[in-house]
């Protein structure tokens, strides 16, 4: 006959059966962002046509002020327009050279940070694969330790599901994760394109 404590463990169980019936996330893919995989930022993507500056723009003061906030991940690309026009309007339009050496140096900054946001994604595709063979092994635990029909083997099963559902809660943070770093190496990109094309703009 069946104990009162382990009709208890059978009763715990029942009432988490929905949670266990719904189906798991799966792990992300090899590449988990709509836009596609693409290498290094070049300054021709940023300005198509331009020429190498002649000169390292760390060396350019001009440049160097302006690499520095516009790059910065506070302002945003209203801000960095308003940055540039500002700039413009005090010293007049931006010498060529020092707009190419400004664009060099918002790629070379992009370029570390899209480092960073591709490393952190690759880091969310290994976590999400591990949890989805751990949540598959949980699976088969409990499976197993239900067909024991012990106390011990419910008590095993009752462990099994709150493990489970532990990683299945870190498969779906893996998934909102890599889907932050996705967006925003959309939006660095997208933000230094705009501001390449304001510089241009106010270009001699």
């Amino acid at each position: 006959m069946v104990s009162t404590r382990l009709a208890l463990i059978l009763l715990c169980l029942a009432c988490a059966s929905p949670a266990f019936a719904k189906e798991p996330p799966k792990p992300l893919p090899d590449w988990p962002c709509d836009a596609p995989l693409a290498g290094p930022l070049e300054p021709a993507m940023l300005w198509p046509g331009a020429a190498p500056p002649d000169g390292d723009w760390r060396e350019d003061a001009a440049a160097r002020a302006l690499v520095d906030f516009l790059t910065a991940s506070e302002n945003s690309p209203a801000m960095g327009e308003r940055e540039i026009a500002d700039y413009a309007e005090k010293n007049g339009p931006v010498p060529r050279q020092t707009a190419l050496r400004v664009v060099a140096g918002m790629v070379e900054r992009g370029n570390v940070l899209r480092q960073i946001l591709l490393k952190g994604i690759k880091d969310q595709i290994i976590r999400s694969h591990v949890l989805a063979e751990v949540v598959a092994e949980n699976t088969a635990g409990i499976d197993a330790a239900e067909r024991q029909s012990t106390e011990d083997g419910m008590r095993q099963a009752v462990a099994l599901r709150e493990a489970r559902r532990q990683n299945l809660n870190g498969l779906d943070d893996a998934d909102d994760t890599a889907e932050r770093l996705c967006s925003r190496l959309v939006y660095d990109e997208s933000k230094l394109r705009r501001l390449a094309a304001a510089l241009k703009q106010h270009t001699q």
